[in-house]
């Protein structure tokens, strides 16, 4: 018995070993903090962009309040976005509209941008009225936070914008 070790020993004798092992490179770690705390305040997020797109393909963009009669006439799309997002490389969009899909009067396109990333244009999705129902599900990469725009092209060659805000806990691109 007089080789065993108390249940009270080990734990001191291992706190013990484990404070001289983590204090002998303090040096290095305050080093390394400084470094990475250089480089956070050197790649720091650029400031949200808040413009609304004004053309695309050479054709003007409608941007509509939310709350008019027309908007709600027009029957434009539901953006779809997570409050937070807390992976920026896998960021769940749905883009859906009642409009209804009948030939000469569908929706022809929806084209999706976020001017906070590297590449603004994130998509295009190409509708026709055989589709049945304008509906698009993927998912886009984000780098900070944004505005993500998404503008409703008609086959009537009109041009409707709406755009949804999202806060990125760690940036996707």
């Amino acid at each position: 018995m007089g080789n065993s070790v108390s249940r009270r020993d080990f734990v001191k004798k291992t706190a013990a070993a484990a404070a001289l092992i983590l204090a002998g490179p303090t040096v290095g770690v305050l080093d390394a903090e400084n470094v990475f705390a250089a480089v956070k305040k050197k790649t720091s997020t650029a400031p949200i962009i808040k413009s609304n797109i004004k053309e695309v393909e050479g054709k003007n963009v409608i941007w509509l309040a939310e709350n008019s009669l027309e908007y709600k006439k027009m029957m434009l799309p539901k953006i779809h976005l997570p409050l937070i997002a807390q992976n920026g490389g896998l960021v769940p969009l749905t883009i859906d509209s009642k409009h209804p899909m009948k030939k000469g009067n569908y929706v022809k396109a929806f084209h999706v941008y976020d001017f906070n990333n590297p590449e603004s244009k994130i998509a295009t999705f190409n509708l026709t009225h055989e589709n049945g129902k304008a509906y698009i599900s993927t998912r886009i990469k984000i780098q900070q936070d944004s505005y993500v725009q998404v503008v409703t092209e008609f086959s009537d060659g009109k041009m409707y914008g709406g755009k949804k805000y999202i806060k990125v806990t760690v940036g996707g691109c």
